[in-house]
């Protein structure tokens, strides 16, 4: 008599558990919990990504605000130039064409000697001083122009470009100024490196030191090019530019790192990824870089100058990058070896096993030693006292 009743309570439960069921997977079907993790995927690998893009820039924008704001690492990148014999070369190669433009050696020369043949002498003398006039005008061309390379080589110059190079950042740090108070001259006419301040001032001390055929050396208004003409306007803007990004724009990429390795499901993978995009980043801005260095050449020939002594300019001010380029990459791959190492897969928990195990020889070594030399140094005590007591 109990089995309809049984039955029946039994059909009712098998029916309130179906509608529980389906209360169950209607709640884990909203949820979606799948769906939740692959949108912190998308989010974290769009982090990362970003963030390795921002990678070159945040390295340029960094080297560039300090560049601008300290004084210091201004000078210390751009006063070695001196120093550098394509560099040298270069100033002197511009500053003698400089001269030649405004003084005529054949005609100085002439004007010597038709004021000695004026003085009166014989026909042979004057006929001599004839042959002699090309050769004394070669020789003090010569003079001069060895008179001028070894100037710009000289320690005094050296400390001459110093200094101007300190003014020159001044200038630039006053809203970058085109006043040609520098030697770093911003115009419209474009920018370069002003030799005049330099030479007027190396003139001077040459001068002081009794050398005489310095009084040769005329003012010289001579600028090396190294842009083009919007290039005021667009340093301008640079300059504003770098001020602003370069300070925070380091701190959003590695925020954009965190992020990516925050919202990903694996975060060891994020970490790789992460390690990845930096090296990757960092080694685009090198290649960039190293075809810089081969265009440059062609640069400074459309622009007439040695291209030896504008590459020589180029790898000094990209010198800090570079360093910072490889810094970078060793970085990054560093961060996704670490990344692979605190990894899931068979070879990555293979090789944190063995570094474990390694860990605990080199311990259990280490405290066998101890131990031994513990008990030589108590053997060595009991020792010493028995033979005060004999």
């Amino acid at each position: 008599m109990t089995g309809p009743v049984d039955g029946a309570a039994l059909a009712q439960r098998v029916q309130e558990l179906e509608v529980e069921n389906a209360k169950l997977k209607s709640k884990k079907t909203s949820s979606n919990p799948v769906a939740g993790a692959r949108w912190r995927s998308v989010v974290s690998a769009v982090c990362i990504v970003v963030a390795s893009i921002l990678v070159p820039a945040s390295i340029i924008g960094g080297w560039a605000r300090m560049q601008l704001v300290n004084e210091d690492a201004f000078v210390a990148t751009l006063a070695p130039l001196i120093d550098d014999a394509a560099v040298q070369d270069l100033i002197a190669d511009e500053t003698m064409s400089a001269i030649r433009a405004q003084v005529d050696f054949g005609v100085l020369t002439d004007e010597l000697f038709d004021a000695i043949v004026d003085l009166g002498v014989p026909p042979r003398a004057s006929a001599a001083l004839d042959i002699l006039r090309q050769p004394a005008a070669d020789g003090l061309t010569n003079i001069v122009e060895s008179t001028l390379a070894s100037a710009v080589a000289s320690d005094v110059f050296s400390d001459v470009w110093a200094t101007s190079v300190r003014g020159a950042h001044k200038a630039l740090t006053l809203a970058s100024t085109s006043d040609g108070g520098g030697i770093i001259v911003l115009s419209r006419d474009g920018v370069g490196i002003a030799t005049g301040p330099l030479i007027a001032e190396l003139k001077e001390t040459l001068t002081n030191r009794g050398v005489a055929v310095a009084a040769l050396i005329p003012a010289v208004d001579r600028t090396i090019a190294l842009g083009d003409g919007e290039a005021l306007l667009t340093i301008r803007a640079t300059y504003a530019l770098v001020e602003t990004t370069g300070q925070w724009l380091p701190f959003v990429t590695i925020g954009l790192f965190a992020l990516g390795i925050a919202f990903a499901r694996r975060r060891s993978t994020a970490v790789v990824g992460a390690g990845i995009g930096t090296a990757l980043g960092s080694g685009a801005l090198g290649v960039v870089l190293l075809l810089g260095s081969a265009g440059v050449g062609v640069a400074a020939g459309e622009l007439g100058l040695a291209p030896r002594g504008v590459e020589a300019i180029y790898m000094h001010l990209t010198g800090g990058i570079r360093s910072s380029v490889w810094l970078f990459m060793v970085l990054g791959i560093l961060m996704a070896i670490g990344g692979w190492v605190c990894g899931r897969s068979a070879l990555a928990l293979k090789t944190r096993g063995a570094v474990v195990a390694v860990t605990a020889s080199v311990r259990q070594n280490l405290a066998e030693r101890r131990s031994r030399n513990a008990q030589s140094r108590s053997d060595a005590l009991d020792s010493s006292e028995s033979k005060v007591q004999l």
